[in-house]
């Protein structure tokens, strides 16, 4: 069977990333197929196609199948292979609760070495530049340019606290991925993104003030609108499928 995607020219090419493993580029290209609509839900993944798509041998292929279903974006059915799977409502809680815990380490971690001069105000001012490059009108913006602006908003902080582990658990998680997987067509994002740059704003500001309280007000503010709009968001859209899926 081959490989069912909307086009070919969707799936892009196999880029690799300095230091990166060849398992580890086909994970990252394989979950931007994913979570951009590239799969029809429900596909099975055929480890020979791509191998054969991508021209790499098998190997590298089935890790990055397993570390997409360790992370929850695929599911091995027995006798059946790999399956495109769809986020669930306790995945969205599980993840925003970690996430929430670790960008409240990060963030502390961020002004002590701030105000140990460890760190310099450079660091807060990549933070405004993304920041800026995120306050558009939301519709000069595609879905994808957005999840990937405010991704590294988000990551960057967890990169400026200094602790490697912590950077290292948040990478794990995939939680901006989530975000736009959960989105995936709907348009609900562009109607929130003036608050999100309202939070975002804010967060910086308790960054330059070096007030670890205010940032933790700014931080549980924004996450937990965030979370109250990916539950709603998820719902939304599995009422849009159920709804499509009784008309055909």
């Amino acid at each position: 069977m081959p490989i069912s995607v909307r086009s070919r020219e969707d799936l892009g090419e196999l880029v690799g990333k300095p230091g990166e493993t060849l398992a580890e580029t086909l994970r990252r290209t394989l979950l931007d197929m994913i979570v951009f609509g590239y799969f029809e839900r429900g596909t099975r993944l055929y480890p020979e196609k791509l191998a054969e798509h991508f021209n790499v041998s098998l190997t590298p292929v089935r890790e990055a199948l397993m570390r997409l279903a360790a992370e929850g974006f695929i599911e091995v059915i027995q006798r059946r292979g790999y399956h495109i799977r769809d986020p669930d409502a306790k995945q969205v809680l599980d993840l925003w609760q970690v996430r929430l815990a670790i960008e409240l380490m990060a963030g502390e971690l961020m002004i002590d070495r701030l105000r140990a001069g460890a760190l310099a105000d450079a660091a807060i001012d990549e933070l405004e530049a993304i920041h800026q490059r995120l306050a558009v009108d939301p519709h000069a913006i595609s879905h994808k340019d957005r999840h990937e602006q405010n991704a590294s908003f988000h990551h960057k902080i967890v990169e400026f606290s200094g602790n490697d582990l912590l950077l290292s658990t948040y990478r794990g998680i995939q939680m901006q991925v989530l975000h736009a997987w959960i989105q995936r067509g709907i348009e609900t994002w562009r109607a929130r993104h003036a608050s999100e740059a309202v939070e975002h704003n804010a967060i910086i500001k308790a960054l330059r003030d070096r007030n670890p309280d205010d940032y933790a007000k700014a931080v549980r503010a924004h996450l937990a609108r965030s979370l109250k709009d990916a539950q709603a968001d998820l719902k939304a859209r599995n009422l849009i499928e159920e709804l499509t899926q009784s008309r055909s």
